[in-house]
Parts: C-alpha cells; sequence; structure tokens
C-alpha cells in the first residue's frame, strides 16, 4: 500500500493540477482554460487510489468516511475504486458527478472529498468538463461561506489550501474570526499564559510547534464537536497542506494530535495503520 506521508514531491509527481489564475501564475501554461488546483482533494484518498491492485475490491464497500452519506456519493466513490484511468471511465466519472450535483442533495465536507478527487481523476481526460464542474459548485456556494471554504479545502493546494481549510475549521467549531487569526499567526512567544502552560505541560516544551499543536487541542476539546467526522477530515487536510508548503514538523504534529484526539474519543477513528492518509476504515 502507497501512503502519502511527508511525500510533497510525491503530490507534485502524481496528482494532476488545475489552478485559478488570480492565485498562481504560471511561466507554460497547461491549457486555455481557468487552472485549478485539484491536489487537495485528500492526500490519504488520492495515496490510497495510485495503488488500486494491492486492494481487495470488497475494502471500498463501506468507507467509514461517508457513513450515512447519500448513496449516490458511495456509488462514486466505489467507481473510483475501480477507475481505469481511460477517457471513457472519466466521462462515467464525471457524469456520476453531475448526476449527483443536479439532485439537488446538500453536499458535506466528505461528500466533496470524494468529487474532488473524481474531478482530479478526470481532469487529464475532460479538462473542459472538469472546469465548467469546478465553477459550477463554486457558483453554487458563493453564499455559504462554511460550504465554499469545505469545497476549497478539498481543490485548492499549498498556502490557499492552508487558509481556506483553517477557515473551513473555524466555521465548523463556530469559533470567531480571531481563532482564524491566531491559528494563522500563532508563535512560542504568545502572551497567552494558560497556552503556554498547556503546551508546557502536555507536550514537554515550549515551542512555535507544541503551541501550535496546543491551540488546537485546546480548542477541539473545549466543548463537544458538533461535526467530528468533518473535523476528523478538516485535521488531515491541514496537516497536508502544511506538507505541500514545505512544513513537516505542523504535519507531523497534527498527525500526533490526530492520533490524540482519536484515543480520547475527540473525533472518530477513520484509518488503518500507522498513517492518518491510509485507506479509510470501512
Amino acid at each position: 500500500m502507497l501512503y502519502f506521508t511527508g511525500t510533497k514531491a510525491a503530490c507534485d509527481r502524481h496528482v494532476s493540477f488545475l489552478q485559478e489564475k488570480r492565485y498562481f501564475n504560471f511561466n507554460q501554461p497547461l491549457m486555455n482554460i481557468t487552472r485549478i488546483v485539484m491536489s487537495a482533494v485528500s492526500g490519504y484518498l488520492i495515496a490510497t487510489l495510485l495503488n488500486l491492485t494491492s486492494v481487495t475490491p470488497v475494502a471500498y464497500q463501506q468507507p467509514a468516511f461517508l457513513h450515512n452519506h447519500p448513496s449516490a456519493v458511495v456509488s462514486l466513490y466505489q467507481k473510483l475504486s475501480q477507475f481505469s484511468g481511460s477517457k471513457a471511465a472519466a466521462s462515467e466519472l464525471l457524469q456520476q458527478v453531475d448526476n449527483l450535483l443536479t439532485s439537488g442533495v446538500e453536499l458535506q465536507l466528505a461528500d466533496m472529498v470524494v468529487i474532488s478527487l473524481a474531478m482530479q481523476s478526470a481532469i487529464n481526460y475532460h479538462p473542459e468538463q472538469v472546469e465548467q464542474l469546478y465553477l459550477s459548485i463554486k457558483s453554487r456556494y458563493k453564499h455559504s461561506r462554511t460550504l465554499r471554504n469545505y469545497f476549497f479545502s478539498c481543490t485548492l493546494s499549498g498556502r490557499q489550501k492552508l487558509r481556506t481549510t483553517i477557515k473551513a475549521l473555524r466555521y465548523s467549531l463556530s469559533k470567531p474570526s480571531e481563532f482564524e487569526e491566531k491559528l494563522s499567526f500563532i508563535g512560542h512567544a504568545s502572551d497567552d499564559e494558560e497556552l503556554m502552560s498547556l503546551a508546557n505541560s502536555r507536550y514537554g516544551e515550549i515551542s512555535y510547534e507544541s503551541v501550535y499543536q496546543a491551540f488546537l487541542y485546546r480548542a477541539l476539546t473545549s466543548q463537544p464537536l458538533e461535526y467530528p467526522n468533518t473535523v476528523a477530515l478538516l485535521l488531515r487536510n491541514l496537516a497536508l497542506a502544511h506538507n505541500q508548503i514545505g512544513s513537516k514538523h505542523i504535519e507531523r504534529r497534527l498527525i500526533v494530535l490526530i492520533r490524540e484526539l482519536e484515543t480520547e474519543s475527540v473525533i472518530p477513528h477513520l484509518t488503518n495503520g500507522p498513517s492518518v492518509y491510509s485507506y479509510l476504515t470501512p
């Protein structure tokens, strides 16, 4: 099984990108359409699907992160598990995505993970259709900052992924804007004595990394989570964003935090094996 841990180079090598021009500047445009970043789908899902031959198909039947989600989303995920890498197969994926969008189902983060993965898988075969789907979903949620940032957390890359994932985490936790600001600019010189004490007592040091971890731990354990599955997925997206910008030390802290929160039953345990990016538990 191929795992997506600490592998920025692997991400660059294996994941097809589309990027919006207002965010990025390319010396050589890939194609004559708006380019949207598709790396952020979910590293743990992409990595698994890159090595399908080593996975028993039955393992794809009931993914834990899609528990109680629309059957159309589960069906799309199952179709992804059998994706043959052909133009015809890509067309089928995009048709399922389009059917899902036109059905009127209200999408949540886990659904967007699957849709984004389908778009990423099909981009090399039908770039214009993928662009239209992206723009359609973006427009669909232009008045919902929560769902819009969920979608961007799954489709943007690097610093844009980091920023939108922090926003998405803030909205899922119903936190004020200060949460976003503090997490974005946190440092070991904070005047928050309670936070410094927590970092020192829980992680044995006061450093940028331990304070970052302690800040999130406190925010996520101060009261029961309304959307624990969403938080579990957003933490993985946050870790992947740090991987993409080269902040491996923060990525490692987030992986430890995910395991902490799983052990304490704050968030559900969604993955098998030693990696938080490994295949999600069916």
